[in-house]
């Protein structure tokens, strides 16, 4: 029991634990970043801009300077949110060798943000001759499908009340890499991440701060108690 209660916390803190993709580009020689910035892109976004359209052809790789993005599919009858990515962070890759030549999800800013645009040709190029570089992005790859595959896993295995205190400490983990941070999410994103009503989340925000385990000051999160908090996301 006590072996499975530590697998189980293990599994939820890999689940919530990101990585930054700067780290790639020190693996870049001269040649390579000649052969990346040759047809490279600078752009800003607004909040709620669309930065890849799932379903549209996929011609680029984006790299995020800064700002805070929700990856998304969209369906026949419902969207759903994949997953959550901060800054420094590559977009669009698991769709860089895709046979059908689409993104896969849609990318949104859910605040103003700096991006750079690599052509998949340029990005494609340095891949085939830089293994150290390659195998880091493989490594990004299989990082992001873990993440995807655990979130879900344990989003099934949540009350209401686990998934929301999963959130707010994904966010800390994952995005904001702090225990106090300011939430670019709307609380309709939140339930949308979650998979609950809009007036369930803001109900056990309200509980958890109650509870003393966080404070809230309109979209302003801190962390108070990770362990315990740590528990609800385990248990519920």
């Amino acid at each position: 029991m006590y072996f499975c209660s530590i697998k189980r916390r293990n599994m939820l803190l890999d689940c919530l634990k990101d990585i930054k993709h700067n780290h790639a580009f020190n693996l870049l020689n001269e040649s390579d970043l000649a052969i990346l910035n040759k047809n490279k892109k600078t752009l800003f976004y607004k909040k709620n801009d669309i930065i890849l359209k799932q379903g549209t052809i996929a011609n680029s790789i984006v790299y995020s300077k800064t700002g805070f993005f929700k990856l998304g599919m969209e369906g026949n009858q419902k969207n759903i949110i994949l997953i959550l990515k901060g800054n420094h962070t590559f977009l669009g890759l698991s769709s860089l060798y895709c046979e059908e030549k689409i993104y896969l999800y849609t990318v949104t800013t859910t605040e103003d943000c700096e991006v750079e645009i690599y052509d998949n040709v340029s990005f494609k190029e340095v891949l085939s001759t830089n293994i150290a570089f390659s195998n880091e992005i493989i490594k990004f790859l299989n990082h992001n499908s873990s993440r995807i595959f655990k979130r879900f896993m344990n989003m099934m295995e949540k009350n209401s009340r686990g998934k929301v205190a999963f959130m707010l400490v994904c966010m800390a983990n994952s995005v904001y890499f702090n225990n106090e941070y300011t939430m670019s999410l709307s609380r309709q994103d939140m339930a949308d991440f979650l998979g609950l009503s809009m007036e369930n989340v803001i109900r056990i925000i309200k509980e958890l701060e109650n509870d003393g385990l966080i404070e809230v000051n309109g979209k302003s999160f801190k962390l108070i108690n990770i362990e315990s908090l740590l528990k609800v996301c385990e248990f519920g």
